[in-house]
């Protein structure tokens, strides 16, 4: 092991480690100033450790994984936290019945998880205007069987397997099945804000 005063060097691995070290503080609700407190550091050095601006020294380091509650080796990346990967077997896929306007659902993603993902399956009918779907964050949404129509306030698309589109979450949009075929898409959704590596 390095001496306890020998710093990270290489360029990838201080960029690596700084965006670690950003979203486990993130993950904990912590903010520079408490952090920084908590590590005996000086918040602006702190801030330039997340940037990948400052290569940190191990004594450091092990003052920060001591602070955040985690393994050195995990700030380093040497080690995977076992909430970290997210894994769910088909059988164990809960499915959502269908709603008011028949789409069902199949959730994907962990709760609270940044980035949010599901099976759709659209009704054979468009929902009213008023029912539109509007949400923070961007979509995309990837068609795995059938052929789907998504409308927007002036446009249209039909899209069949393999297709898909991607798009700002506030515009209003609204899907459907297209002929007497099931039609189901792979829709996932990123929650700007969210990041929870776990605790």
């Amino acid at each position: 092991m390095k001496a306890a005063g020998a710093a990270v060097r290489a360029p990838g691995a201080v960029a690596g480690l700084g965006a670690r070290l950003r979203v486990l503080r993130l993950g904990r609700g912590l903010t520079l100033d408490v952090l920084a407190e908590a590590a005996g550091i000086d918040k602006g050095y702190l801030s330039r450790l997340e940037r990948g601006l400052k290569a940190p020294s191990i004594a450091t380091l092990l003052r920060l994984s001591e602070a955040l509650g985690v393994p050195a080796a995990e700030l380093f990346g040497e080690r995977v936290a076992e909430h970290a990967v997210h894994v769910m077997r088909a059988p164990e896929r809960p499915a959502v019945p269908g709603d008011a306007l028949g789409h069902a659902f199949q959730m994907l993603s962990r709760a609270g998880a940044a980035l949010e993902a599901f099976v759709i399956h659209p009704a054979a009918e468009f929902p009213p205007e008023s029912a539109a779907a509007i949400h923070s964050g961007e979509e995309l949404l990837f068609v795995l069987s059938g052929t789907i129509e998504m409308r927007f306030a002036d446009r249209g698309f039909v899209l069949g397997a393999g297709d898909c589109a991607q798009f700002p979450g506030h515009l209003p949009h609204r899907m459907r099945r297209v002929g007497p075929e099931p039609a189901s898409a792979l829709v996932a959704v990123t929650r700007p804000g969210r990041e929870r590596p776990g605790k």
